[in-house]
């Protein structure tokens, strides 16, 4: 039985420069500290040789991030910088805001880039792509209506014990 969403994991050049920003934007906290070092059972699990990481599991409003950073082995992949909102692949995560302007600017302060500007009007909400310090892709959004307000979502309520109404 699936129980919830667990977390996405950015893998960062920089943790705790990356772990500031999703503090600061985002009021994410550091939930516990994660990693390991040349681990016969991290390898197994992640299809990897040798490797080392070090992270952070973070909590935020209504759901968990974990942020790692590699020191083996080294990645060839492209830098998200590179990758566009229509490449292949996971490419955004977002998050309710709201005041899509004003979280636009102040994504920007905190060393996020600007890939578009805000669109949409009063009765529906804005949205914005961006991108983090580190080039991976955010979208910030206002609720476009009642049927996405993240308190309605299944399975939250029976997490809690409790019988939900549709």
């Amino acid at each position: 039985m699936i129980l919830a969403f667990a977390h996405p994991c950015l893998v960062v050049p920089d943790l705790e420069r990356a772990r500031e920003f999703y503090e600061r934007m985002f009021g994410f906290e550091v939930l516990s500290e994660e990693g390991w070092e040349d681990d016969r059972d991290a390898d197994a699990a992640t299809g990897l040789t040798r490797s080392a990481c070090r992270g952070y599991m973070m909590k935020g409003h209504n759901c968990f991030l974990e942020l790692f950073e590699f020191q083996a082995p080294d990645s060839e992949a492209r830098q998200p910088r590179y990758l566009d909102a229509h490449e292949l692949g996971i490419r955004h995560l977002a998050f309710y805001v709201d005041d899509c302007w004003t979280e636009y600017q102040r994504l920007q302060d905190l060393g996020g880039i600007a890939m578009g500007v805000p669109a949409g009007d009063e009765e529906h909400g804005y949205a914005v792509y961006c991108r983090d310090p580190f080039g991976n892709i955010i979208e910030l959004a206002e609720i476009p209506n009642q049927d996405e307000c993240p308190t309605r979502l299944p399975g939250v309520s029976r997490l809690a014990g409790r019988v939900e109404h549709a």
